[in-house]
């Protein structure tokens, strides 16, 4: 199984790294390591949707990747989703593409610049339909909602949150669901809740228990992989 984990910034994934073998550096932020008998990939693809679909796509057009596992950042929207946790984000759509009008806003799919059925949408959402459901039991389901500016408030992206009353948002989410769906590349997408959206801003940094915990997930995360390879092979 040959597998990419992709994350945002270098920081969160420095503990998991450190003890990881370099076997090779394919460039400033992407190369293949080791632990224990298993290689794979990890590219740090920066922030927000475009600089990461551009990174995210050079490395599928690489390789041909068994399994993405994007390690994002997000921000609760309800109260459901425990800050300091990572939720499984099993669905995703594009948020702020489309129209300010003086009605409100109007997205290209409202405008029918874009189907809603068009693949890989389904009524204008992206739907992971990767199945790892056996290993991925303990993290929360959870739709997600992805913009190039994070709002200061629910209020303002009220017309676009009800399309599908998603749970967390983030800025690049869509566009790495997107690049998995169109490669017809399996992806897990986990996202680290950073904080409530209200107070996104005041949530920017990655402490130590983002660090630990994103670790920890990872660990554990990869073992259950490979097993679950052997099992179905």
């Amino acid at each position: 199984m040959d597998i990419l984990i992709v994350s945002p910034t270098f920081i969160a994934l420095q503990k998991f790294i450190s003890q990881l073998q370099l076997i090779d550096n394919y460039g400033k932020n992407y190369a293949r390591f080791q632990l224990a008998e298993n290689e794979f990939d990890i590219l740090i693809s920066g922030y927000g949707g475009s600089i990461v679909s551009h990174w995210l796509n050079k490395a599928i057009q690489r390789k041909n990747y068994d399994l993405v596992i994007h390690i994002g950042r997000s921000f609760s929207l309800n109260h459901k989703s425990e800050i300091g946790s990572l939720v499984n984000v099993i669905d995703d759509y594009f948020g702020d593409i489309g129209f300010s009008i003086d009605s409100g806003f109007q997205s290209f799919f409202d405008f029918d610049l874009i189907s809603k059925s068009e693949h890989p949408f389904h009524n204008g959402i992206l739907e992971n339909s990767s199945d790892y459901s056996e290993i991925l039991t303990s993290f929360r389901k959870v739709s997600g909602m992805t913009c190039n500016t994070i709002p200061a408030n629910l209020f303002q992206i009220g017309e676009i949150y009800i399309k599908n009353y998603p749970e967390v948002i983030s800025s690049e989410g869509a566009a790495v669901l997107y690049a998995c769906l169109e490669s017809n590349t399996d992806l897990i997408q986990l996202s680290y809740v950073a904080g409530k959206l209200e107070n996104a801003t005041e949530n920017l940094g990655i402490d130590d228990q983002e660090i630990d915990t994103i670790t920890e997930v990872l660990e554990n995360l990869l073992v259950k992989l490979y097993q679950f390879q052997l099992l179905k092979s």
